[in-house]
């Protein structure tokens, strides 16, 4: 297996201000971990991306907002809202983050490529149609989905993202439509940004059932993820049958990180991952790409961006030594909300 990993140094000259969590450290730090496994070169492969064509971005985008980050952009920057903001080089790292990702998901397509890993900035799941939001500006994954619909002619793309924030661009970008399933696990929306999420949001029109929703109790961890895995997202992969499998991947689940309160270990990620690249091995030949999105602590980051490239390749991944134990409390939730969702899951009934 060989997987490609899509890098570009302006990745890290998008800058949101001095102390921004959402700093180009986060990649940097990636980068080192990813070094040290050994494996570029031979199973993993780095890849430059290259700017995309506009009408791709306009299928998630608004024309006049693109333009506005550009224009913004060549004035030096400016604020959208209190934590998201541009400088000179936002507007080219943007495009070079939804440029990576559709040639990730048309190499994987073409056969060059096993899988894919974009480690780009800035993050996209969070940009809506028109609006910047939440760090993002282009929402990238939303963007490679719709490519592999309109330029490859799929009709079954599965979206699973699991950073801590609700992935609500990506949510609202295939609300009505049931060629893609988005499934986002994430921490309750009534307890963290950008507060949407909930398991009563399913879709509308063609896309009822087809948006999935599992928000989870602050402090909910391993056990929760898995019983997700087991009881919702694996059963929804068999009845669904996705053609390509994309996922949104934060590392903010982690319970040292810094702005949010779940509480996932590395051990944790590496379940997810594991059974994502199985539900592509399964289903979709193992077309698998994963997007870069949150994740605030930078030794965090480091070790799941290193236990990613393992997976990936095929190599065995490392062991860590962070534990943590979610209550009882939090695990009791899970199983009820698990249950309720099931029973409003067309695909599941």
């Amino acid at each position: 297996m060989v997987t490609s990993l899509v890098f570009d140094e302006m990745y890290l000259k998008h800058e949101m201000g001095y102390g921004h969590p959402e700093k180009p450290e986060r990649l940097r730090s990636a980068m080192r971990a990813i070094n040290e496994t050994g494996l570029l070169g031979d199973r993993l492969v780095q890849v430059t991306p290259i700017m995309p064509e506009l009408d791709e971005v306009l299928e998630i985008h608004d024309a006049d907002y693109i333009d506005g980050i550009r224009q913004r952009s060549q004035r030096g920057g400016g604020f959208y809202t209190m934590d998201t903001s541009a400088n000179e080089h936002t507007y080219t790292a943007a495009l070079l983050a939804a440029g990576g990702g559709i040639q990730a998901v048309d190499r994987v397509m073409h056969g060059e490529y096993s899988n894919a890993f974009v480690l780009c900035r800035p993050p996209g799941h969070h940009a809506e149609h028109s609006r910047a939001f939440g760090f993002c500006f282009i929402n990238n994954v939303a963007v490679a989905a719709k490519h592999l619909l309109n330029v490859h002619g799929l009709d079954r793309v599965m979206i699973v993202d699991y950073d801590a924030h609700h992935g609500n661009g990506t949510q609202n970008a295939f609300y009505s439509d049931s060629n893609v399933l988005y499934v986002g696990l994430h921490q309750d929306g009534r307890t963290l940004f950008p507060g949407s999420g909930f398991p009563n949001e399913l879709g509308e029109g063609k896309g009822i059932g087809y948006t999935v929703n599992l928000a989870m109790y602050p402090g909910a961890g391993d056990e929760s993820y898995r019983m997700a895995f087991t009881e919702v997202i694996e059963p929804l992969s068999e009845s669904f049958k996705p053609q390509f499998v994309l996922v949104s991947i934060g590392y903010d689940g982690h319970y040292r990180d810094p702005l949010t309160s779940l509480g996932l270990t590395s051990a944790g990620f590496q379940m997810m991952n594991a059974r994502l690249n199985e539900i592509a091995r399964t289903h979709a030949h193992g077309r698998i790409a994963c997007f870069l999105e949150g994740g605030y602590d930078l030794e965090v980051i480091a070790m799941g961006a290193r236990n990613l490239v393992e997976e990936l390749t095929g190599e065995t991944v490392s062991q860590y030594a962070d534990r943590h134990s979610e209550s009882d409390m939090c695990t009791k939730y899970t199983r009820n909300l698990i249950t309720e969702l099931v029973g409003r899951l067309p695909l599941l009934n």
